[in-house]
C-alpha cells in the first residue's frame, strides 16, 4: 500500500487515506474531484470532441460519478475495520483512477470513446475494491 500512497500523495499532497470514517470521505471526495477536474478539462479544451449522444451520455455519467458518493458502494466501506490488504487494494485503485484521469490532457478525439470506456472501468474497480469485491489477483 505504501507505494500506491505514496504516488497518490505525489499528486495530492494532502490526501487524507483510509484511516478512519472520516478520511475515507474525505479520501472519496479528492479522488472524485481529481477525476472530475480532468473530465471539466477535457470538455473545455475539446469540447468539438462531444459530437455524438453516446460519448455525451458516458461523459454525463462519469461526471455524476465525481459530484455525488456512491452511498451503494461507500456504505461497504466507510465504517468498516479495514485490513491492510484491502487497504492496499484501494490505494492501487485509487491510483489507477487517477492514472486514467490523468491521460485526458493528451486523449485525441479518436481516442476519446476508449478513453471514457477505460475511466467507467478505473470506477468500477475502485468500487469493487472499495465493496472488498475486487476478483482475486488485482487485489
Amino acid at each position: 500500500m505504501e507505494q500506491a500512497l505514496a504516488d497518490i500523495k505525489s499528486r495530492v499532497p494532502d490526501f487524507a487515506g483510509y484511516a478512519d470514517e472520516s478520511t475515507r470521505r474525505l479520501a472519496d471526495e479528492q479522488i472524485r474531484a481529481i477525476v472530475g477536474e480532468a473530465l471539466a478539462l477535457l470538455h473545455f479544451n475539446h469540447e468539438e470532441f462531444f459530437n455524438t449522444p453516446e460519448v455525451t451520455e458516458v461523459y454525463d455519467r462519469l461526471i455524476l460519478r465525481c459530484e455525488f458518493t456512491n452511498q451503494r458502494v461507500f456504505k461497504e466501506f466507510e465504517y468498516e475495520t479495514l485490513s491492510e490488504e484491502r487497504k492496499t487494494a484501494i490505494a492501487r485503485a485509487d491510483e489507477a483512477l487517477i492514472d486514467t484521469a490523468l491521460r485526458a490532457e493528451n486523449v485525441t478525439a479518436d481516442q476519446l470513446p476508449g478513453y471514457l470506456d477505460d475511466l467507467e472501468k478505473a470506477f468500477d474497480n475502485r468500487d469493487a475494491a472499495l465493496t472488498g469485491t475486487l476478483p482475486t489477483g488485482q487485489q
